[in-house]
């Protein structure tokens, strides 16, 4: 035990010594995950930093990887599930800023990691650019939504990428086109290597100004028809569609329902009224209770229909993500 202790407390003290070299700013330790979700669950992480410029992000990796220590880097925390126990490691969370239109204004807009999602619709909205106006209402950031190619009526944003600028896992900064992301349903390659997003390059195209601006009013207002109220504690749908042999897909929303999901709970999480692939924090959920539920949940679909769900929000582990 003597021996596990001090090799712990050499790489936290390697840990910080790097840190302070290399990124020079404020630590924090000790800081509640519950503040940083909306899911609004999670214990202490033993280190935060929110990196925002490519420069700090890349160094705050270095000293992380240098020294041996757990690192993850979050972005708007829309899709999160954390764990109880916190995160023994260093929580980095991606603050990059900025958009811009490329060129001579012909739809191409170019956006950093950590732009929120709503920002990138509201931007190319008011300057007459269409094709985003599907991501209205999605929270989260740029980032994120490419890491895991977010979508919703029939679209994602994987559609629209055209490049990207991404941190490699050896600090080396490189630029890649769309076909490298190998976009699916729900998914990117960065939910497989250890690259980071630091900006995105989308191509869109003119349109009429009203017509987009009515257009995210409809989607909108969809949304809103079918989403618990914006203070609720929940992470979006939790379930994937699943996609059968032919490339169909099966709403989760109605396997869980016909699989009798409405109205059940563990501890404080339940599924919500609104729709079945919502799981909420009613009353003080711990992530063992939302985990705990869904493996009822995933049991009933498999028990009534033969297909296994697959999960869409993200939990992280104490220890860190099982790559």
């Amino acid at each position: 035990m003597r021996t596990d202790n001090s090799v712990v407390n050499r790489v936290i003290s390697d840990f910080r010594e790097k840190f302070q070299k290399y990124v020079g700013k404020p630590l924090l330790e000790g800081i509640l995950l519950r503040d940083l979700s909306n899911f609004r669950i999670g214990g202490p992480a033993d280190y935060f930093f929110e990196a925002r410029t490519a420069v700090d992000l890349r160094a705050a990796v270095r000293a992380a990887r240098e020294s041996g220590l757990p690192h993850y880097v979050m972005g708007g925390g829309f899709n999160l599930l954390f764990d109880d126990a916190g995160f023994r490691g260093l929580l980095i969370k991606l603050g990059l800023r900025g958009i811009d239109l490329l060129g001579t204004g012909d739809g191409r807009i170019r956006a950093a990691a950590g732009e929120p999602i709503g920002d990138i619709v509201e931007f190319s909205a008011a300057r007459g650019f269409e094709g985003f106006e599907f991501l209205a209402g999605i929270p989260g950031t740029v980032g994120g939504a490419v890491f895991g190619n977010v979508g919703a009526f029939g679209r994602a944003i994987g559609d629209f990428l055209e490049e990207a600028l991404l941190l490699g896992a050896d600090g080396a900064e490189f630029r890649v086109g769309r076909d490298f992301f190998e976009f699916g349903y729900r998914h990117s390659k960065l939910k497989a290597r250890h690259d980071l997003l630091l900006e995105a390059v989308f191509g869109l195209k003119p349109g009429n100004r009203e017509a987009i601006q009515s257009k995210i009013s409809e989607y909108l207002a969809l949304r809103e028809g079918k989403h618990p109220p914006p203070e609720t504690a929940y992470a979006g749908s939790f379930f994937k569609n699943p996609v059968g042999p032919d490339g169909t897909k099966t709403a989760a929303g109605y396997l869980l329902e016909q699989a009798g999901a409405r109205g059940r709970r563990v501890g404080g999480a339940a599924v919500s009224a609104c729709h079945c692939n919502f799981l909420v924090n009613e009353n003080n959920a711990t992530a063992r209770d939302v985990l705990a539920l869904a493996v009822e949940l995933k049991t009933r679909v498999r028990a009534k229909f033969g297909i296994d769900l697959e999960e869409e929000v993200i939990f992280l582990p104490a220890a860190g993500p099982r790559y």
